[in-house]
């Protein structure tokens, strides 16, 4: 039985990327650089990096980024997904633990306390961190050691590859969340379709 739960932020619990991709394509524009929305998300699905790399965005511009993406009036603006309230809640009041790690910023934590769902976390983990990026295991490494976590009641949960393998690389279950039913090849334990299929796990 799953009694630790560790989630992803963007694409995850969030329906992020619309949000982030169309700041991007502003932020570029703003730099009179025009960019394709539809190859801009789609890189940004697999990694943020890709579409760095893509269009040889620089320190300052993925600085900026992140300033672009906390405009409310870029639309559409982030929101959690409709299951994710109730799987939380639900995780939470059966006795399980929720945890987030993210590369994110603590910009997901705000946007978590936005939906009043804060309180059905144990703790956060995102970027101010400093640990190594995802798929190396030290975060969930740092969570499982602090909260004396059994690695076969705990899950690591995703939208990415890179998640699912961080979970691996720990030694703890993983579920990759595969929200258009791509059904490509994974080392994922489990996947599902919809949020509210983590609590079948």
């Amino acid at each position: 039985m799953i009694k630790n739960y560790i989630w992803d932020f963007d694409g995850m619990l969030f329906d992020s990327y619309p949000h982030c991709a169309t700041a991007f394509v502003k932020m570029m524009a703003d730099h009179d650089i025009s960019v394709d929305y539809n190859e801009v998300i789609r890189l940004m699905r697999n990694s943020y990096n890709d579409a760095y790399q893509r269009y040889d965005v620089n320190d300052a511009q993925k600085k900026l980024l992140k300033t672009y993406e906390r405009d409310q009036n870029i639309t559409p603006i982030v929101t959690p997904y409709p299951d994710t309230y109730q799987v939380l809640e639900t995780i939470y009041k059966r006795g399980g633990r929720n945890f987030l790690y993210t590369h994110r910023d603590l910009s997901a934590v705000e946007y978590i306390k936005t939906y009043d769902m804060d309180g059905f976390f144990t703790e956060f983990v995102t970027s101010d961190n400093n640990f190594k990026s995802k798929p190396e295991p030290d975060a969930i490494l740092y969570l499982v050691e602090k909260y004396k976590m059994d690695k076969s009641e705990t899950i690591m949960i995703g939208d990415r590859e890179i998640d699912v393998l961080a979970g691996k690389n720990a030694g703890i279950r993983s579920c990759l969340f595969d929200e258009f039913r791509k059904n490509l090849p994974t080392a994922a334990d489990t996947t599902v379709t919809e949020i509210i299929r983590v609590l079948d796990i």
